[in-house]
């Protein structure tokens, strides 16, 4: 069980409600749970069920706040700043960010909206996001929605393809981080870029 989940959780529901729930789903699961299966927990009675119900919604409005200003040093930055922006939707969402010289990002970009297991986005697309931005460096990043953040043959092709084209145009490719409400995967620290 993962301690922030569970304080996230704990603050919303309380901390015995939310230990409960979590030693039976995750944060992913509990985006597609039913009200019914909630109700047969113990701690939790109709207001707790609509208040984890009622999660999804949230995570949604929270992906309409921005990150622009914000400092990123690590892979562990960008998973806390988007997985819960990115890690409820339904559909993968390929995002970049343009970063100054000191890793502040400049701005958010959404590239493309896939279905539940692909996005197509061409690495030209990101790397005008990236000058038009006047970006020193970007990270790119994009969601699983089956919770699993492990790169496909296909998430590897672009990466690469991303970081070729950017070398071309002088443009820092720092990272490509795949996120899920439960965890993530970075190129850059997997030694890959």
């Amino acid at each position: 069980m993962n301690e922030n989940d569970l304080k996230t959780l704990a603050s919303i529901i309380g901390r015995r409600a939310a230990a409960e729930v979590l030693s039976k789903y995750t944060l992913s699961e509990l985006a597609y749970i039913q009200r019914s299966a909630l109700l047969k927990l113990p701690h939790i009675g109709p207001r707790k069920a609509d208040a984890i119900l009622a999660l999804p919604t949230l995570f949604e409005r929270l992906s309409l706040l921005p990150a622009e200003g914000a400092t990123v040093s690590s892979s562990r930055d960008v998973y806390e700043l988007f997985r819960l922006r990115l890690g409820g939707y339904h559909r993968e969402h390929f995002l970049v960010l343009a970063l100054n010289s000191r890793n502040i990002i400049l701005a958010e970009d959404v590239c493309a909206v896939g279905t539940v297991n692909t996005v197509h986005v061409p690495p030209s697309e990101i790397l005008k996001k990236a000058i038009l931005r006047s970006a020193a460096s970007i990270i790119c990043l994009h969601n699983h929605p089956s919770g699993d953040p492990t790169p496909s043959p296909e998430d590897r092709s672009l990466t690469q393809r991303i970081s070729r084209a950017a070398a071309l145009m002088g443009v820092r490719f720092l990272d490509h981080v795949i996120i899920s409400l439960d965890s993530y995967y970075s190129f850059s620290d997997a030694g890959v870029l």
